[in-house]
């Protein structure tokens, strides 16, 4: 590789995928250093919104995505003690209003999208099996330190992209050791076969259901064969990653409440995984010199806007093009902090506000209720500055 086109990134997931795409079609030649064997197959669903699907066009995977996902044609909202509908609202000319389309798809089809994108393009090279443990700043560029096979070594590039998510090494050699910010909250996820229930949870609809301390999403995926359903609890429970399997005989009894139709939901499921929720306070900056920070590294976020890998793909789109246009890297990384700094800011608070709302009980939660059916109309046009945003 010549060096001085390579740019280092650290994590091979679905933010260091994206940037890598986006930066070889700037001209750039990405190494991708990914410290686990090979890229594991996540069982669980995602929405990918207009802006992480216009995202995905300019990185040219959308078309790949496309052919497991469902187009969600509608979004409904109810209690999940009374079974009643609280709003409804038409995603059917999602990608007239926003010129792309709301897509409901899995993480492993996403990652696959992106891994074969990746691929196609000579310039992206990826090393999995090797774990960066430190970086160093000199002339050239960055060194990156590294452990492979069980030996030290080095990687040399103009500058390193820290996409190693919630855990990153870069940022805490950034801006030191910080535990994730814990929120009491435990999600559990399961993928049920479309066969096993009624047709209505086949419908290309995403439906939410919200109760006192839980609520509950599910949606049709994989070409609608599988239903993705996730609930989400207060609960002490911690641990770590996405694949602790779980019984649903130790589901919490918030749900105990819930109507008929979320029960049979869960009711159908043979096998839970759980994992505890967690993000970190926005950075003030983030990065230094020839070393930035992309995705989940920069700004983790609840999942209560459904824009984390939105995110990370939006970021993608902004690296490239300022490393692009700009002669010196350091004033490009700089100036893609500034540009999303202040949108990600807002997505994390706006995803912690969320969450208490969707958890509320008692008059908060009497409240936001009659407020959805007041405001039902405008569920999906209160987040157009998600929706719409385009990096330019």
């Amino acid at each position: 590789m010549a060096r001085a086109r390579t740019i280092l990134i650290a994590g091979a997931g679905i933010g260091g995928l994206s940037a890598a795409i986006a930066l070889a079609r700037a001209g750039f030649r990405p190494l991708v250093l990914e410290r686990a064997a090979r890229l594991a197959e996540l069982g669980a669903g995602i929405q990918l919104t207009p802006n992480a699907s216009r995202a995905l066009d300019r990185l040219g995977a959308l078309d790949a995505v496309k052919r497991r996902a469902v187009v969600a044609k509608g979004l409904i909202v109810a209690s999940g003690e009374s079974g009643v509908e609280l709003a409804r609202a038409s995603l059917v000319d999602t990608e007239a209003r926003y010129g792309a389309p709301w897509l409901l798809t899995m993480r492993t089809d996403l990652q696959w999208a992106l891994q074969v994108t990746a691929e196609e393009n000579v310039d992206i090279e990826v090393e999995f099996g090797t774990d960066v443990t430190d970086f160093a700043a000199h002339t050239r560029g960055t060194t990156a330190h590294v452990m492979k096979d069980g030996r030290s070594d080095e990687r040399i590039g103009i500058s390193l992209i820290g996409a190693d998510g919630l855990w990153s090494k870069i940022r805490a050699r950034l801006h030191g050791e910080e535990q994730p910010a814990s929120h009491g909250l435990v999600a559990w996820r399961t993928i049920i076969p479309a066969k096993d229930l009624s047709s209505q949870f086949a419908e290309p609809v995403v439906r939410l259901w919200l109760g006192r301390d839980a609520h509950l999403v599910h949606y049709p995926v994989a070409g609608g064969e599988q239903i993705n359903v996730v609930a989400v609890f207060r609960d002490a429970w911690q641990g770590d990653g996405w694949t602790s399997t779980a019984d649903l005989k130790n589901l919490p009894d918030a749900c105990d409440r819930w109507s008929d139709l979320p029960q049979r939901l869960l009711a159908a499921s043979k096998l839970f995984s759980r994992w505890s929720l967690a993000d970190r306070q926005p950075l003030k900056h983030w990065g230094e010199g020839r070393v930035t920070l992309l995705g989940d590294a920069a700004h983790p976020m609840l999942p209560f806007l459904a824009q984390g890998a939105a995110a990370a793909l939006e970021d993608s789109v902004s690296l490239a093009r300022h490393l692009k246009h700009r002669a010196d890297a350091e004033e490009a990384l700089r100036a893609y902090e500034s540009e999303r700094s202040p949108r990600t800011n807002r997505m994390q608070a706006t995803a912690r506000f969320n969450g208490r709302i969707y958890h509320a009980g008692g008059i908060v939660g009497w409240a936001r209720d009659l407020k959805l059916r007041w405001d039902a109309d405008r569920i999906i046009d209160r987040n157009n500055w998600i929706y719409r945003y385009r990096p330019i």
